[in-house]
């Protein structure tokens, strides 16, 4: 557990209640959760939600580490991100309401 919290910049604060701690902390502590989890798949819904510059700098390396390791991740966002190679992406937009049949 000592390692995420290092990766995710909070090694020390494991005894600090999560209502003492930020909203980008509280997500820095999800993303010390993912690397313990181990999973060869991740979702995530917004990840970059809450995080400082250096924060999302971590979750863009997480994701390209991950993938470089042979992990698959589909996320949702609004913000652009710094990703490189094999990658693709859905975007979704508004649809009109029908107009009524009369």
């Amino acid at each position: 557990m000592d390692n995420a919290l290092e990766k995710v910049g909070l090694l020390g604060f494991d005894d600090v209640p999560g209502k003492a701690l930020s909203s980008g902390q509280r997500r820095r502590i999800l993303l010390a959760f993912i690397l313990l989890a181990q999973a060869d798949l991740w979702i995530l819904d917004e990840p970059l939600t809450a995080l400082d510059v250096q924060g999302v700098d971590l979750m863009e390396t997480m994701i390209l580490e991950h993938r470089a390791g042979g992990g698959s991740v589909i996320f949702t966002t609004h913000h652009g991100m710094a990703l490189d190679g094999n990658m693709r992406s859905v975007t979704l937009g508004r649809q009109s309401p029908q107009p009524a049949v009369a």
